[in-house]
């Protein structure tokens, strides 16, 4: 069985993070998917989001995972904040 490798995305200095989720869910899945039906904000609210991965925060890891655009996606941040994108599109045994 063929294992599917995620994207890992690491977001500019200046990029927010809701950007950057955008960024590598369209980079993982080879299309632009701001354009889709279902928006990243149906699935996760991105004040709360910047609010938990703010860089002025104490240097705690911080990680969280969700499912969005039949993908899974976590983001973490240890000294930098990092994306990995799994597309379960392309998972054949995903349904």
């Amino acid at each position: 069985m063929a294992q599917i490798v995620p994207t890992v995305y690491a977001p500019e200095d200046d990029e927010d993070l809701s950007s950057a989720l955008i960024s590598a869910l369209s980079e993982a899945k080879g299309r632009d998917v701001s354009q889709d039906e279902c928006v990243l904000y149906d699935n996760i609210d991105p004040d709360a989001l910047d609010t938990l991965f703010r860089s002025d925060r104490d240097s705690d890891t911080v990680k969280i995972e969700f499912a969005t655009h039949d993908a899974i996606v976590v983001v973490w941040r240890d000294s930098r904040i990092s994306i990995e994108v799994q597309d379960l599109e392309s998972d054949p045994n995903y349904q």
